[in-house]
């Protein structure tokens, strides 16, 4: 579908007849997502667990099973969350909420609170469990991120801070990290699946690298031979 909607072939994508920026469109959030995780759940075994044992900064291993798009769990008011994606090494659970924008606040404690007292009321999340904020945070210092679990342990009952923990990373760092670990090694599909990555990110708006500004570019090393442009004219 990346490649339909890219190349302007709309119909039967939700897209059709709208005369809008793709990015902007409902639920780009969740395209995005489904984008990207769809794509690394096709790695090898080995590179997959490179990169999330990297991006996690603890060991993650191969995928267990398939991964859970939209998981619908419910609370013990009957309310129903949704959690944007559930992945296992068959040793921990890694629930995944992301949002559309890095740099912006849109991760709150409160969903992510009721995200997990769901999954472990219908015994879809462990204890152990990672919980990993994709996007949607300001301010990615340690000290923000430790403000972040705080509010989350004030949200949940009492006693269960240590039941999960808490990765907060950008869209940007997920691509650096891949980026990284697909290195010219990897074979040509590899390198052509990190391609549609960041096709995906360009697609929505998101930098797979940090701005560089003139200022803070290196100089190129090229130097002036006197009389070299002499016969030049215009």
């Amino acid at each position: 579908m990346l490649n339909a909607v890219l190349g302007g072939k709309r119909r039967g994508t939700g897209f059709e007849g709208q005369r809008l920026t793709l990015g902007e469109a409902e639920g780009a959030e969740d395209v995005i997502t489904a984008t990207v995780f769809e794509r690394m759940a096709y790695l090898p075994d080995e590179l997959f667990s490179a990169i999330f044992s990297d991006l996690l900064g603890e060991p993650f291993g191969a995928l267990a099973e398939p991964p859970e798009f939209w998981p619908s769990w419910y609370l013990d008011n009957g309310t129903r969350v949704e959690p944007d994606l559930l992945l296992s090494d068959g040793q921990h659970n890694l629930l995944i909420e992301a949002k559309r924008h890095d740099h912006a606040r849109q991760q709150y404690a409160t969903q992510l609170a009721a995200e997990l007292l769901a999954g472990w009321r219908t015994g879809r999340l462990e204890d152990d469990c990672i919980l990993l904020t994709l996007g949607g945070m300001s301010d990615m210092s340690s000290a923000a991120q430790q403000q972040l679990r705080e509010e989350i342990v004030r949200a949940l009952p009492v006693g269960t801070d240590s039941r999960f923990r808490l990765v907060c990373r950008s869209w940007q760092q997920l691509y650096q990290t891949a980026e990284h670990h697909i290195d010219a090694h990897q074979p040509p599909g590899i390198q052509r699946l990190l391609d549609d990555l960041a096709r995906a990110y360009a697609w929505h708006g998101l930098r797979t690298h940090r701005m560089a500004w003139l200022q803070d570019l290196k100089p190129a090393g090229i130097s002036h031979t006197p009389g070299a442009f002499d016969k030049w004219s215009l």
